[in-house]
């Protein structure tokens, strides 16, 4: 029989150990960043601590294994979520990862899903941090005109509070670039977005594409620079005395997010930060466990313990101070609602009736699978594409087609896109399909005739959709399940998700920009697709880079946690002992390569606003 474990008490207990966990895992135990305090940290995930020597370096190329069985990622017949596109419909469950549903898959143990992830980084310029009151201000009106049932709300704090933040995330994970779009390449020009000091790392070296990109681009009067990265591009050690080792182009590291490092070259937690963090004497690592409930004090609405099953089906309750939460996703909104932490979203078809904050403001990182293209060719252009390359170096993006940086005055949407082009054609394999079924182009002889010189080619293809941002409305959130639950029995979360108009309208406004860009490279064949209106398509699943729904704002009536990323969302008891910082915290976005890299800067602010809490004599919020 299934006993019930008591833990020793805590200080902090940290709740999942991806990106965000690992740095308030490093923050808080190290004496010497605490004024010599040794602060007791206990982190708790559900999957294992992956070695990257020995759970890496000879079973990862496994295309198979990885790509369709999925064995480093989050099972889910132990957790999933359901999904529907509108308030009416019927929510079905995820059961599998590959398309249709579901092909992007989720992380499991430490680390997280940037386990394998390609590495992509990159900030959000100030734009994004005041989309709400900057769009009010130059286009008034617009905004109700363009996203019906809005509810799009500004960060807390501006870009330049956040920026220290952004350095000293950068400092820890090792990331390569140039500044983001700086002229000269110095600190005091105004690129996009503005930067005190560059990145800690140089980039990885250009490729040729790359390179043609940074001179049409220059030559048109664009600010282009090196796609940033967090594959180190060179041995490293940073803040925390953590070695990094730098990548060595083996390939099988990009492809569709699904391949591991056997060297330790892309930047995670497991290998930046919890390192650290072990090394203090101060901080226990708990895994294959599965969080399932957060305890409340009844008189004080404190949370009081985290309480998990082990493998064996054993119940632990962990007992601590302050309890960060750092689950990915629609998992840290599911613990809140599960447990009665923050005020759940209460969605009414009446946007002026809708009440509550978890599970509110729910975009998606990941644009539409269709939308209107551009696409060229660029004739006695090949490359190696064989699996030896780096799963986001090599190319060169820039943001001036990005936020507000060109007149949105007669557009029927707000923000744009990111542009790049040139990444190493070897980053990843590509021999399977993810779709699940086959066909003559994908089995059999004629499969294999195409296979001959398949990474020798002579040529490179361009193509571009480029999407406006998704926007908050009162019509996507996350609740609970009413019909599904996960293997212990508790509701799964729901996810109620489409992509907005803006999204689709930026994309139809930029190809015929980007069109010029690709014919400034030499392009050949330069062809803008038929145009792809707004609701054509449907979400049908779920991306790894989802943002909002758990929001930090500047009211607790409709965010979750305040500028110190602490929990004041209101209910019958304040639970202020409780932070949480994620993608899933975002307020709004703009369209970075990576929400990873905006919500980086979170956890530092979150690690001070623990701090702060600590040193309370009476528990209270920060102000």
């Amino acid at each position: 029989m299934p006993t019930t474990i008591t833990e020793q008490p805590a200080d902090v207990v940290v709740l999942g150990v991806g990106f965000m966990s690992g740095v308030i895992a490093a923050e808080l135990s190290i004496a010497s960043l605490n004024g010599g305090k040794d602060y007791k940290v206990v982190a708790i995930t559900k999957g294992p601590y992956w070695d990257y020597v020995n759970d890496f370096s000879t079973t990862k190329y496994d295309e198979w294994g990885v790509g369709l069985g999925r064995k480093y990622d989050s099972p889910l017949p132990l957790q999933s979520a359901t999904i529907r596109n509108t308030p009416q419909q019927f929510a079905l469950p995820v059961r599998r990862y590959t398309m249709p549903i579901q092909y992007h898959a989720l992380g499991h143990g430490v680390g997280g899903a940037a386990q394998h992830y390609g590495g992509t980084m990159g900030r959000q310029g100030p734009w994004g941090y005041q989309m709400r009151s900057r769009t009010d201000t130059r286009y008034p009106g617009k905004l109700d005109t363009i996203n019906p049932h809005n509810d799009l709300e500004d960060w807390p704090l501006t870009y330049a509070q956040y920026e220290p933040y952004y350095v000293e995330w950068e400092r820890a994970h090792g990331l390569c670039g140039n500044y983001n779009g700086s002229k000269t390449n110095s600190p005091s020009d105004t690129g996009y977005p503005w930067m005190s000091q560059n990145y800690p790392l140089p980039p990885a070296p250009l490729t040729p594409v790359g390179q043609l990109f940074q001179t049409a681009t220059q030559d048109l009067g664009y600010n282009p620079f090196p796609h940033v990265s967090a594959l180190a591009s060179q041995p490293y050690i940073n803040q925390y005395g953590v070695p990094v080792n730098p990548c060595v182009y083996d390939g099988y590291c990009g492809g569709p997010c699904d391949y591991a490092c056997e060297t330790g070259a892309k930047a995670n937690a497991a290998y930046r930060t919890i390192p650290a963090a072990m090394k203090s004497g101060n901080f226990t690592l708990v895994v294959n466990s599965f969080i399932f409930r957060l305890d409340t004090d009844a008189t004080s609405g404190l949370v009081t313990a985290a309480r998990y099953y082990d493998p064996q089906g054993n119940v632990h309750i962990q007992p601590g101070k302050v309890f960060f939460n750092g689950m990915w996703g629609y998992n840290m909104i599911r613990i809140m609602l599960l447990s009665g932490i923050g005020a759940p979203y209460i969605w009414n078809s009446d946007p002026t009736l809708v009440t509550g904050a978890v599970g509110r403001g729910l975009t998606n990182g990941y644009t539409p699978y269709r939308g209107t293209n551009v696409s060229g060719t660029l004739p006695n252009n090949g490359g190696n594409s064989y699996p030896a390359g780096n799963g986001s170096g090599g190319s060169v993006d820039i943001y001036d087609l990005m936020d507000d940086n060109f007149d949105h005055a007669s557009l029927n949407f707000i923000g744009g896109s990111h542009i790049g082009a040139g990444g190493y054609p070897g980053g990843g394999p590509g021999n399977i399909t993810f779709a699940g079924g086959v066909s003559k182009a994908s089995m059999g002889g004629p499969f294999k005739a195409t296979q001959k010189d398949k990474y020798l080619p002579t040529k490179t293809t361009l193509s571009s959709t480029p999407f406006a941002p998704d926007l908050p409305t009162t019509d996507n959130y996350v609740d609970l399940d009413p019909h599904y639950t996960d293997l212990y029995g508790d509701p799964l979360a729901r996810l109620t998700f489409d992509w907005t108009p803006n999204t689709y309208n930026g994309a139809t406004y930029l190809v015929n920009i980007v069109k010029d860009i690709f014919t400034k490279m030499g392009a050949s064949n330069v062809t803008v697709g038929s145009t792809v209106s707004a609701g054509a398509v449907h979400n049908d699943w779920w991306g790894h880079h989802l943002r909002g729904g758990c929001r930090i704002g500047t009211a607790p009536a409709t965010s979750v946690w305040n500028k110190w990323n602490q929990c004041w969302s209101p209910v019958a008891k304040p639970v202020f002992n409780i932070f949480g910082a994620g993608e899933i915290t975002n307020t709004s976005g703009d369209t970075v390569p990576s929400g990873t890299h905006q919500a980086g800067p979170q956890s530092y602010r979150a690690a001070e606003g623990i701090k702060q809490y600590l040193a309370l004599l009476t528990p209270g919020l920060l102000t």
